[in-house]
């Protein structure tokens, strides 16, 4: 298999709904959350290179709490965050555009993705230019107005709950990056809507592990259930 993907693992936020601490140094049955990522993707034959995004604080204090660094966990590089998360992503692009044909963006408050996935998202990558992890809408999706009262019920046919990770041809991505304009069209919440400014319709890849993002302590919990009873693969 060849080895063309740069992963770049976001774990620069702040987590204010989890307490106003990074998630990424946070425990996660016995290890730090930012450990199944990384292991996830080393896992990978696709992927060349690993880069971490996170400040140097949130390094000192994992060296503090966990007596280990995101190199000593099997990362290639850390560099530093940004104000924003997609500042943080494109600093991460930034260490590896040159280097590799593909790069894929996943952020470290999703712990449970599978390596399997991961593969998965890179074929469809390398067919398509660019991919994500998603999930189909299973629930009733309803439309409101100012008040909160319902004013529509929306088809959800078509509909999908965006994950990562996400990523693209190198050359795509940069292209992308390159493009946007906050004071025209606001802060991007996900590399794909990056990717579709300039007209890119990234592949939506379903996953077979859950992958939801670890939000608020009780997302914690649900994750640590789900690796202690043993359905994560």
């Amino acid at each position: 298999m060849v080895s063309d993907t740069a992963a770049v693992i976001v774990a620069a936020g702040q987590g204010r709904r989890m307490g106003g601490t990074n998630k990424a140094l946070m425990r996660l049955n016995g290890q730090a959350i930012l450990s199944y990522s990384i292991r996830a993707f080393r896992a990978c034959d696709s992927i060349k290179r690993i880069v971490v995004v996170m400040n140097d604080y949130d390094v000192k204090r994992m060296q503090t709490e966990w007596s280990t660094n995101p190199v000593e966990l099997g990362a290639d590089l850390v560099v530093p965050g940004g104000a924003e998360r997609w500042v943080s992503s494109r600093n991460g692009f930034d260490a590896v555009s040159e280097e590799h044909d593909y790069v894929l963006v996943h952020d470290a408050a999703r712990p449970l993705i599978g390596s399997g996935d991961i593969e998965n998202v890179i074929r469809s990558m390398r067919q398509h230019g660019c991919a994500l992890a998603a999930e189909p809408l299973a629930d009733t999706l309803k439309e409101c107005g100012g008040d909160t009262r319902v004013t529509s019920t929306v088809d959800r046919q078509h509909m999908w709950l965006a994950q990562t990770p996400q990523g693209a041809r190198c050359k795509i991505m940069q292209e992308a990056f390159a493009a946007w304009d906050c004071d025209a069209n606001g802060l991007p919440t996900d590399e794909s809507m990056i990717l579709e400014n300039i007209g890119q319709h990234p592949q939506l890849v379903a996953c077979s592990n859950p992958n939801f993002k670890l939000t608020t302590p009780t997302d914690l919990h649900v994750a640590e259930a789900l690796l202690q009873c043993g359905t994560i693969q």
